[in-house]
């Protein structure tokens, strides 16, 4: 402000001093007017004339020079603009040729007043037309498209500019003072012009020099006060409050952009219109408010409007603003005008409801969280705040009861926690917890000192924004008492069966681990022997008792276990029907007697919920280090053996050997093949025929499945459906079995031969899922349009051993598919079961037929088969019919249909169909 007044003050100084000197140079002027005579005036005027004309000529060829550097440099920097560049080219080469001219004419005016300085006039024109020639040469190097290309250009010309300045300057000076000395002495001649000149000259010149040295000064005023004008509108421009700056009429002279985006309006259309027109301020309630810029002009002093005011914009729109005035006083303290500074609190409300929002929010969730929340002193542990929970959590009615406790108070396992020592330890804690992000479970204490729950713990540290240092420890607690005691629960029971009691397969693990580690020689002491029990027919006892019998059967035959083995030895039951013993320090004689003692135990009868239960069991048998030195290995290696053992008809037990091994190998390598084989479709099925012993003709097949091995070549049966049966694969292989023969009776249809009934093996296991077995029956009778009485499904007797067959052999005859008794007298054979199940055919097992001619008591078998067979209204076919004599007798006993090598062997398909239409088919 200062700075202005003192700017304003050199402004009226310098224009008084310009009038002053302007009065004088006018009242000296017309002085020496009146003095001057008229004598020789026009040869006088002349010669003056003419030297004032060179003078002026030679100022003006500077002045015409200065101006042609200048749109030369226009040129250089406006190089960018083809417009710009075009039109300061056009105003340099006229400026160029003005020079030129002017000191041509001042050259000619020379050689008339025959000046001494002549010859530096011819000098300066030839420089001129030189310089004219280099910066024309120059400009072929300026590219428009290049925005540096002016910095070689002006590289070549740089500086030739100025010996022709400084020559054009010295000439000036030498022709003014030429012209002064010339102008003197014609004065001198002039009537006493001269004694004029000598008197007041110097006066007139000194004004002179005033006046121009006056404006110049007020040309650097301008300028400055033009310079500063334009950094404040930049800066005001800046400011985002808006800048309405008034004259005391309350007419607005400047808004800055702010105040024309918050008045929705331009500066042009704003200025000199009424403040109060412009700004129209009302309270919430939207009743006017006093007027702001009114107080200002009245009390000359600054004020604000100490409230939230809403502005009403053109647009309709209300903006909360707040505002502040402030009096332009001039240097006599007179008022030149009002600023007002508008200030949208549209985004300051904005975050306060934000704020507010928040603040609610954080306190609704601290009071009702069900999660404990307290803030202590970040060294001292000191409570300052809780929540509600917090305080039960802590035996408190409110948090008021626990506020000013250490925190340290109610830890169960912070020892010496009052001490410096254990005060520290615990607060490095802390930070540990809080830097690697992680909680902890802590057990507190209450008021009282009893002791509490489990809770999660998780630290936090709040800051102090300015000092950037811990303010506040934030505790976070919740409860995981369940938790930690069901994980305690867990624990304990993890390592044991909670049927039986007995160690589980973790417990037993473990404890073949810790044998494994006590030592790795083959020392007797370190030596131990793992015995793998599992119960023989356990599942039938289970499905045809209930599982609670079978339950309480585990317990008994875990108590007998346990009573058999030593008190360091291990029992664990691994799941199911299957139990296992570490039998420490043991060696194979002494397993082997264990084992023999286990299975005599387990033969025992069971007295189990009043039912008189009787079971067996099969153990398998491997030694350390003998089988293996690893858990896996020993184990693997007794389940090896024990399903070795149930291969010897149950009740036994089986110590491992290298061939057992080699047999899993075999056996694991064949079911690989054998599930390749399915992918693959390597499987065929054959057919044998069965012949009318009375008229020899086929009255049906048996489809037989043979394996096309890529490399052992075509595989029978018994060769891999045994291996099939002790995995699941014997389900996929049947189903393929009943499609292919369904697929094969419906091209049969279609290539015009005779329907003919098939029959095919089904698997126990089939047997055992009868869902999945009907259902395929279903899909391939559907899909291939076959009558189910051309097939003939034929169940062995070992099949039939559980009931549960018996319900999917019924399910089967009621889709009118007829079953056969295969194999009879061969296995668990039960009258009963001919009496129970509808059966339509028997077959008389290949055993009886091979040696009854032979053999009187397979003779009377054969024909008490026959005969038993009739009475019940089945057919009789008899397998491995190899000679004529075996079918004649046969037929005269009364079976009526024979199946074997002497009718025809096993057949491919094509041989089959071959077969089929062959001569004896008629015979």
């Amino acid at each position: 402000m200062k700075e202005a007044f003192q700017r304003a003050r050199d402004v009226r100084v310098l224009v008084g001093l310009i009038l002053i000197a302007w009065i004088l140079s006018f009242v000296m002027l017309i002085n020496w007017r009146s003095e001057s005579r008229s004598q020789n005036r026009e040869e006088i005027k002349t010669r003056v004339s003419r030297i004032l004309a060179l003078e002026e000529l030679t100022e003006e060829g500077q002045v015409s020079f200065q101006r042609e550097i200048h749109e030369w440099k226009n040129v250089l920097l406006r190089q960018y603009d083809p417009t710009l560049r075009q039109k300061h080219l056009t105003a340099f080469l006229q400026a160029q040729e003005t020079t030129q001219e002017l000191l041509d004419a001042a050259q000619i005016l020379a050689r008339e007043e025959q000046m001494p300085e002549l010859a530096e006039f011819l000098q300066i024109s030839i420089f001129h037309r030189t310089l004219s020639l280099s910066y024309q040469a120059a400009l072929i190097h300026l590219d428009a498209h290049d925005p540096l290309s002016f910095r070689p250009v002006d590289q070549q010309v740089r500086g030739l500019d100025r010996p022709m300045d400084d020559s054009l300057r010295k000439l000036a000076g030498q022709i003014a003072e030429y012209a002064s000395r010339q102008v003197d002495e014609l004065d001198r001649m002039g009537n006493g012009e001269n004694r004029w000149w000598q008197l007041w000259g110097k006066y007139f010149v000194a004004l002179e020099i005033l006046i121009v040295l006056a404006f110049m000064r007020l040309i650097q005023l301008a300028q400055s006060t033009e310079l500063k004008g334009r950094r404040a509108a930049v800066i005001m421009d800046s400011i985002d409050d808006a800048i309405i700056v008034t004259d005391p009429e309350c007419r607005i002279r400047f808004v800055n952009q702010a105040a024309e985006a918050l008045l929705e309006n331009s500066q042009e259309k704003l200025k000199k219109n009424f403040f109060q027109q412009q700004v129209q301020l009302t309270d919430e309630h939207l009743a006017h408010v006093p007027d702001l810029l009114l107080q200002v002009i009245q009390n000359r002093q600054r004020a604000s409007s100490g409230a939230v005011h809403l502005l009403h914009t053109p647009a309709g729109k209300l903006v909360p603003v707040e505002s502040r005035a402030a009096p332009i006083l001039t240097e006599n303290n007179q008022l030149d005008g009002v600023v007002t500074l508008l200030h949208d609190m549209t985004m300051h409300q904005e975050l306060t409801r934000q704020i507010q929002t928040q603040s609610f929010r954080f306190q609704l969730v601290f009071e009702q969280t069900g999660i404990g929340i307290a803030f202590c002193e970040p060294h001292s542990t000191r409570i300052l705040e809780t929540n509600q929970r917090m305080a039960h959590i802590l035996g408190a009615q409110t948090p008021a009861q626990i506020v000013g406790h250490h925190f340290t108070e109610f830890y169960t396992d912070v020892l010496h926690a009052n001490t410096p020592s254990g005060h520290n330890a615990f607060l490095k804690g802390l930070e540990h917890m809080v830097l690697e992000a992680r909680g902890s479970d802590v057990q507190l204490l209450d008021l009282t000192g009893q002791q509490r729950r489990w809770y999660h713990q998780t630290v936090a540290y709040l800051h102090d924004l300015e000092r950037h240092i811990p303010s506040q420890l934030v505790f976070v607690f919740w409860d995981v008492d369940d938790r930690v005691q069901l994980q305690t629960r867990l624990e304990i029971q993890g390592s044991r069966d909670q049927l039986t009691g007995l160690g589980n397969r973790f417990l037993f693990q473990c404890a073949i681990e810790n044998a494994l580690n006590r030592g790795t020689s083959s020392e007797p002491e370190n030596s131990f022997c793992i015995l793998l029990i599992d119960l023989d027919n356990f599942k039938t006892i289970n499905d045809a008792r209930g599982h609670s019998v079978g339950d309480s059967l585990l317990k008994e035959v875990a108590l007998r276990l346990a009573q058999t083995v030593r008190d360091y030895d291990t029992v664990a039951r691994l799941g199911g029907d299957e139990f296992v013993i570490l039998l420490s320090h043991g060696q194979e004689n002494s397993a082997i007697a264990v084992a023999d003692k286990i299975c005599h135990a387990i033969a025992q009868e069971f007295l189990v919920e009043g039912q008189r239960l009787h079971t067996s069991c099969s153990i398998g048998i491997s030694t350390f280090p003998e089988h293996g030195r690893e858990y896996d290995v020993l184990l693997r290696r007794a389940d090896m053996a024990m399903y070795h053992a149930k291969s010897l008809g149950k009740n036994h037990f089986a110590l491992f050997s290298d061939a057992l091994e080699r047999e899993g190998m075999e056996h694991w390598q064949l079911e690989t093949e054998l599930r390749e084989a399915l992918k693959c479709h390597e499987f065929e099925l054959y057919f044998q025929p069965k012949i009318s012993l009375d008229t020899g003709a086929i009255c049906g097949a048996e489809a037989l499945i043979r394996w096309n091995h890529p490399v052992r070549g075509l595989l029978a049966p018994d060769m891999f459906i045994p291996h099939a049966e002790r995995s699941d694969l014997i389900i996929g292989i049947g189903n393929w079995v009943i499609q292919e023969v369904c697929r094969l009776l419906h091209q049969w249809d279609l290539m015009d031969i005779p329907p003919l009934e098939i029959s095919f093996n089904a698997s126990p296991r089939q047997l055992l899922e009868p869902l999945s077995l009907i259902a395929q029956i279903k899909e391939n009778l559907a899909r291939f349009s076959v009558l189910p009485q051309r097939l003939t499904m034929e169940i062995t007797e070992t099949a039939l051993m559980q009931e549960k067959t018996w319900e999917t052999a019924r399910e089967v005859v009621k889709l009118g598919i007829s079953i056969s008794l295969d194999d009879f007298g061969t296995g668990y054979s039960s009258l009963s079961l001919l009496q129970k199940l509808p059966f339509s055919s028997l077959k008389i097992d290949r055993s009886f037929v091979r040696d009854f001619i032979d053999n009187l008591t397979d003779d009377t078998l054969v024909r008490a088969i026959i005969g038993l067979t009739l009475d019940l209204g089945m057919e009789v076919v008899a397998e491995g019919v190899e000679t004529q004599n075996q079918a004649t007798t046969l037929s005269r006993y009364g079976c009526r249909i024979g199946q074997g090598y002497f009718f025809s062997p096993p057949l491919q398909e094509t041989r089959f169909l071959d077969y089929l239409n062959s001569p004896r088919k008629d015979s």
